[in-house]
């Protein structure tokens, strides 16, 4: 049998015309890493009290420790990524309550819209806490595809894990 291709060309873009209309779905998106993957001293003279192990960046210093870090998300440059919330797993090896204060930082160096937020948490005795910033911290919005955390860790405690959830449109 011969396929007539001027037939078939016109059955498809009469098909084309009358199929439904594609809509979008929005995707959600979890990125989790170790903290020693994605987070580093701010500067050179925190690193010497910073331990970086496999499950924690861990402050084994004498004196608290600045430790940033920056959070990986996917995204194309049509459909940007908006960040629906990011934050850090810490951890207390210590035999005394400690306090960890936070800074979110979403956007980008050049940008005059970046977004900080502060927050702060009291870890109890050899335990775990967290600081996650999410649209409540940022009147409902969502954030701009970066975002970054910095955090004053005191002695004896660690930043063990990294999230950062984000929606894609998949249009």
């Amino acid at each position: 049998m011969k396929c007539n291709f001027g037939l078939t060309l016109l059955v498809l873009s009469i098909a084309g015309v009358y199929a439904a209309p594609a809509h979008a779905v929005v995707e959600f998106h979890e990125a989790g890493a170790n903290a020693s993957s994605l987070c580093q001293g701010a500067l050179p003279a925190f690193e010497t009290n910073v331990r970086k192990r496999p499950l924690a960046v861990q402050n084994e210093g004498v004196a608290s420790a600045y430790v940033t870090c920056s959070f990986s998300t996917q995204y194309d440059f049509d459909n940007q990524a908006k960040i629906s919330y990011f934050g850090v797993f810490l951890v207390n090896l210590t035999g005394s309550t400690k306090n960890v204060t936070c800074t979110g930082v979403a956007g980008y160096a050049s940008s005059s819209t970046n977004v900080y937020i502060g927050k702060n948490v009291n870890i109890a005795p050899n335990s775990e806490g967290e600081i996650f910033f999410d649209p409540t911290d940022n009147g409902d919005l969502l954030y701009d595809a970066m975002v970054n955390v910095s955090c004053n860790i005191p002695v004896g405690v660690g930043i063990a894990d990294t999230h950062v959830g984000f929606e894609e449109d998949d249009a």
